[in-house]
Parts: C-alpha cells; sequence; structure tokens
C-alpha cells in the first residue's frame, strides 16, 4: 500500500507516494515539530517540545519530554507500537557567549506491514 509524502507537492498531477515506514517516519517528525495549538481544528496534536526555551532543555526533565512524546506517539500515530523515545542535548560550537543547542528525538518501535512485524527507528533533529 502506498501513502502520500509530506510535504505534499503536487507534480505533473499526481502527489509523491512512500511506503509505510515513510509515511510513519513524516507524521512523527510532524508531529515532533509541531507546537501543541498551532493546529485549529486539533489543539493537541503536537509536542510538548515546543512548550522549553532551547536554553532550558538542558536542564529540562528527560523523562518528561520522553513520556511527553511517547503518548503524543501513541495517541497520533496508531500504526507504530511498543514505542520507545529518547531525548538528547547537542551542543555546537560557541558563539559569542552563547551557546547553541539542538535537540536530537530518536524513536523506535515496531509496525505490522501486510504480511509481517517490522522494526522502525528514526531520529530526528530539532534546532
Amino acid at each position: 500500500m502506498d501513502y502520500l509524502s509530506l510535504p505534499l507537492v503536487l507534480r505533473e498531477g499526481y502527489l509523491d507516494r512512500v511506503d509505510l515506514a515513510d509515511s510513519i517516519r513524516h507524521l512523527i517528525g510532524l508531529l515532533i515539530s509541531t507546537r501543541k495549538g498551532m493546529l485549529p481544528f486539533d489543539t493537541e496534536f503536537g509536542s510538548d517540545l515546543w512548550e522549553k526555551e532551547f536554553s532550558d532543555l538542558y536542564v529540562a526533565k528527560k523523562s518528561d519530554l520522553r513520556a511527553s512524546l511517547r503518548n503524543a506517539i501513541g495517541l497520533y500515530e496508531r500504526r507504530l507500537y511498543n514505542v520507545t523515545v529518547s531525548v538528547a542535548n547537542v551542543a555546537h560550537a560557541q558563539t559569542g557567549s552563547e551557546q547553541a543547542v539542538s535537540v536530537v528525538v530518536k524513536v523506535s518501535g515496531n509496525y505490522r506491514d501486510e504480511t509481517e512485524e517490522k522494526r522502525f527507528e528514526s531520529t530526528y533533529r530539532i534546532g
């Protein structure tokens, strides 16, 4: 089965298609990169990650962020199960007195395609 690719781009009258794993990857990426409340038709869609300042992510409780992301994935990406989430900070080279920070989110789990169970794993970098 084919799924629509994100972002939706119309090419020669057709929308690009992807397989199930890429469809899951795209939805989780959209979920992580969306601030809760941004979608007027579903204000719960999104990530609590955006409630933190990036500078606060060094001291944020990673367990709270992991649990929040796991709950959001469980609610919006039901094709994936046995989900594990890890969150890590990555510091970049210092620029002046400030230090740039990225957040890396790794999501793992299982999904079932038409014939068998498969392993899913993807990493998302924000910032």
